[in-house]
């Protein structure tokens, strides 16, 4: 190693007058004898940190990771397999998060190290390549998943239109029949119903109309339809609304993940009885449009 003093005496003249240098003016002068002689790494800041290492190290030891140890990542790609975009996932029930690294070549890289996150629900994220999870909120997600590769690439790949909710849930359309009967007289009718269930599957609400005819008179009801749903048990009420009042009636159904949903409910008003029966499917699990 070579020690530079504090200041060195130089004749730079003919005339012998001497200059006094200081060691970082004298280094600058000798620094291209140095940079010839193998493994010196010459810095640029402060001179006490120079550092001439006369057994020869290049400054390539240790310290330092080789680009080329990770090329296996230039060019790779990363793309979901499930779910698919449009896809539906029934709220609360376990559903598979799987995505893929592709090399550069095509073949799938062993790489789990994948994070996954919705624009819907913040609060929801997992991590890996083949995941089951049911905790993912209701509403249409877009997923989008994330990979952070070695090389320092940073791949993303998103799909929309992920729809979760409760099997249940959903827009149904269906008739209400009414049969009504007073002292002798027997008259029913029929009406279209329009049913809501709600994204977690748990109420049931609706209206339908009905025109009556006794007598020469029409009488025009409207019913209202006030349910909740207990793992495909319904019940709740069904009110005939009077325009000053609303008649409730209690009201039993059923409803399955199929759509099909089914309610019935029986009264006797001043002597009139009534008997409703409804019956809707479901046409559309889309809740937003609505």
């Amino acid at each position: 190693m070579l020690a530079i003093r504090r200041s060195i005496v130089l004749t730079l003249s003919d005339a012998g007058e001497p200059m006094r240098l200081s060691s970082t003016s004298l280094f600058l002068l000798l620094a291209p004898l140095f940079a010839c002689q193998n493994g010196v790494k010459v810095s640029t800041g402060d001179t006490a940190g120079l550092d001439l290492d006369s057994a020869g190290d290049t400054g390539s030891g240790g310290d330092d990771t080789a680009d080329s140890d990770w090329h296996e990542y230039d060019g790779a790609t990363l793309v979901i397999l499930s779910p698919a975009s449009g896809d539906f996932l029934p709220w609360s029930e376990d559903a598979t998060f799987a995505a893929e690294i592709h090399a550069a070549d095509g073949t799938v890289m062993d790489f789990d190290a994948i994070s996954w996150s919705s624009d819907v629900d913040a609060a929801w994220g997992v991590t890996g390549s083949n995941v089951v999870d049911n905790m993912l909120d209701v509403g249409t997600h877009a997923l989008t998943a994330t990979a952070n590769l070695p090389n320092g690439d940073r791949l993303a790949y998103t799909i929309g239109g992920v729809l979760v909710q409760s099997p249940y849930s959903g827009i149904y359309t269906g008739t209400l029949v009414i049969d009504a009967s007073y002292d002798t007289y027997a008259l029913g009718c029929s009406g279209a119903t329009t049913l809501t269930v709600d994204a977690y599957g748990e109420t049931v609400t609706g209206d339908a109309g009905c025109l009556l005819s006794l007598g020469g008179y029409d009488i025009d009801t409207a019913y209202i339809f006030d349910y909740a749903n207990d793992a495909g048990v319904l019940s709740g009420s069904s009110s005939i609304d009077l325009g000053f009042y609303q008649y409730d009636i209690d009201t039993e159904g059923t409803l399955d993940t199929d759509g099909n949903l089914e309610a019935e409910f029986t009264t006797d008003i001043a002597g009139f009885g009534i008997a409703g029966t409804l019956t809707a499917t479901r046409v559309t699990r889309d809740l937003e449009g609505m």
